[in-house]
């Protein structure tokens, strides 16, 4: 869990949640005897943790730059064609 105490400013943001959210936010905030308020934070700071040390991923970058390549179907079928490309590769 983060440990707020020490921070010198905060900053108040307004979110929306799910009513279904909020009823398991509050839930977990008692269980844990945390306030939702230090559980949000940690959450944050979770997902700003995770995304700054995750490497990009190189191969879906590429596909990206690939643009619309005439087929319909790739999402349905990506592991046939990439398997076709493989033998064609190894020819």
């Amino acid at each position: 869990m983060v440990d707020c105490r020490y921070t010198l400013t905060m900053t108040r943001v307004q979110i929306l949640l799910t009513e279904e959210q909020d009823r398991r936010l509050e839930a977990l905030a008692r269980r844990l005897r945390a306030s939702k308020a230090s559980l949000v934070r940690e959450g944050v700071e979770a997902i700003l943790h995770r995304r700054a040390t995750q490497a990009p991923d190189a191969l879906m970058d590429l596909a990206g730059q690939a643009g619309r390549v005439g087929r319909k179907d790739i999402s349905r079928h990506h592991d046939a064609y990439l398997l076709d490309r493989k033998r064609m590769r190894r020819r």
